[in-house]
């Protein structure tokens, strides 16, 4: 009996427990933010310098869900040259990250050639002296 309670109480606090806490606010959900490729930015300005009117500069702005901040960003975008092409390619602007990473790259290929020369001595004398650093394959023993 006391055991047929005792369920009866845990079933209680489970079904009690489903039921959401009104003092516990649900977090609200945002989003993920929209990103724009250079071919629609290009294409949303070529529109927005097309419109005679602020008022058809506003339906546009409303019609793509955008702010004149944006298209203000967008501008000095174009302007300094970062939206020339059509992909979003990340380009190298800096000549000095350029230059810094061709120095780097020469220097490993130098260090590249520099190691597979000490392989291929070490193969010649271990050849020499006759100690072979992989077993050589007989034909003969078949």
């Amino acid at each position: 009996m006391e055991r047929e309670s005792k369920l009866n109480e845990i079933q209680n606090n489970n079904e009690s427990s489903s039921t959401p806490n009104p003092q516990v606010k649900v977090s609200k959900t945002y989003k993920p933010r929209r990103a724009f490729t250079n071919s629609y930015k290009l294409r949303i300005l070529a529109e927005y310098d097309a419109c005679k009117t602020a008022s058809e500069r506003g339906e546009l702005l409303r019609r793509e869900g955008l702010y004149h901040s944006r298209i203000a960003v967008w501008r000095g975008e174009k302007a300094s040259g970062k939206l020339q092409g059509t992909k979003n390619s990340k380009k190298h602007s800096n000549p000095l990250e350029v230059e810094q990473l061709a120095r780097e790259n020469a220097l490993l290929k130098q260090k590249l050639a520099q190691a597979e020369a000490i392989i291929d001595l070490q193969k010649k004398v271990s050849e020499l002296l006759g100690n072979h650093i992989l077993p050589v394959k007989n034909s003969e023993e078949k």
